[in-house]
């Protein structure tokens, strides 16, 4: 068992990277964010080292940790900009604000790199306390703007809990190259689940 998750051990926090300095700065961080994801999610987290993503950069490793401490802390914080990065196109917005299409939020291609970097991350957070950290943040955040959105569900945290489950089994399926069931059906499917939850 990790440190992270040992009963009775002490909660560590995610301490995000400080925001860049001046404008030159944000440009190579969102160039960093960027590489970074794309070797994440071709190569995989673990496969992946801050010297490749130097070397992408055309950066010193040096001048990479001046941005980033730690790869774990660059994959929390890839992660939380490919999110903010998705909620901000058009496509998503007008899903989300349609129940019925909501649930294809939870296995649609736009968002399989985003999945494809959870299963990493999960994978990593179990032996690393900063990225368990990180995606308690993240996760703690999602939680409460999905509660907000669900209408009509008499347990929305159980709601929302089952919905990440659902999703992050959705990735891993992804990851090891499963196919999706017909998209009508698991739609379908989906639904009845997240309509049970409301009966309670």
């Amino acid at each position: 068992m990790s440190a992270s998750t040992a009963p009775g051990a002490a909660r560590h926090r995610f301490v995000p990277p400080p925001p860049p300095r001046t404008p030159k700065a944000a440009g190579t961080r969102r160039r960093l964010l960027d590489l970074a994801a794309r070797q994440f999610i071709e190569r995989g987290y673990s496969a992946v080292s801050m010297n490749d993503i130097a070397t992408a950069a055309d950066l010193t490793k040096g001048a990479l940790y001046g941005h980033f401490r730690s790869k774990g802390q660059l994959l929390v914080e890839v992660i939380r900009w490919k999110h903010s990065e998705r909620e901000q196109e058009p496509d998503f917005v007008a899903t989300l604000a349609d129940p019925e299409r909501g649930l294809e939020l939870m296995y649609d291609s736009a968002g399989r790199d985003i999945r494809l970097l959870d299963v990493d991350a999960a994978a990593a957070a179990r032996h690393d306390p900063d990225i368990a950290a990180g995606l308690e943040d993240i996760y703690r955040e999602r939680h409460a703007w999905i509660r907000d959105a669900i209408t009509g569900v008499s347990d929305p945290d159980t709601a929302v809990w089952l919905l990440f489950a659902l999703s992050a089994g959705i990735g891993m399926q992804e990851a090891v190259g499963s196919p999706l069931p017909d998209t009508d059906r698991l739609r379908a499917a989906l639904r009845t689940t997240v309509d049970s939850l409301g009966r309670g």
